[in-house]
């Protein structure tokens, strides 16, 4: 049975609020670990990585407001851990391979995060699966890009 449009709908705006805090979780996770990096291509890959999740939420965004839908914030439980555990983690190992590793599992948490949400509403709207699996992409590089500095 297929389903009716306001499904479609909700679908859409659940997929897009997911990936608006997404990426928003990403670019703090970034904003929070910059000036703790040593190696300059370590940095540059973290720069790069950022300017695509700006762009991405920008996108998001629109495409939030095109269908009258509010973003969405990571939760306050979320945002606490990730900020305690990447500060914790950086003041027991300031090193470039902690940054790595910290930024390899919030990536992973990311892709997983994501994919549940594109399986979760395979009915939405093809622009916010393409949003989001353009942003688990840039989740899965920027782990990629990491794991030369472990």
């Amino acid at each position: 049975m297929k389903k009716e449009t306001n499904d479609v709908r909700e679908d859409t705006e659940g997929i897009l609020r997911e990936c608006d805090a997404g990426a928003k979780m990403g670019i703090d996770s970034i904003d929070e670990v910059l000036d703790r990096v040593t190696d300059d291509n370590m940095l540059q890959a973290l720069k790069t990585s950022r300017t695509e999740h700006v762009s991405l939420r920008n996108e998001i965004a629109k495409e939030l407001d095109k269908h009258g839908f509010t973003g969405k914030e990571p939760s306050a439980a979320a945002e606490l851990m990730s900020k305690g555990k990447i500060r914790g983690e950086l003041l027991l190992h300031p090193t470039d391979a902690a940054v790595a590793e910290l930024m390899i599992d919030g990536c992973n948490m990311g892709v997983k995060k994501l994919s549940h949400y594109i399986n979760r509403f395979p009915d939405s709207g093809s622009p916010a699966v393409h949003l989001a699996e353009r942003l688990v992409k840039t989740e899965q590089e920027l782990a990629d890009a990491m794991r030369v500095f472990l």
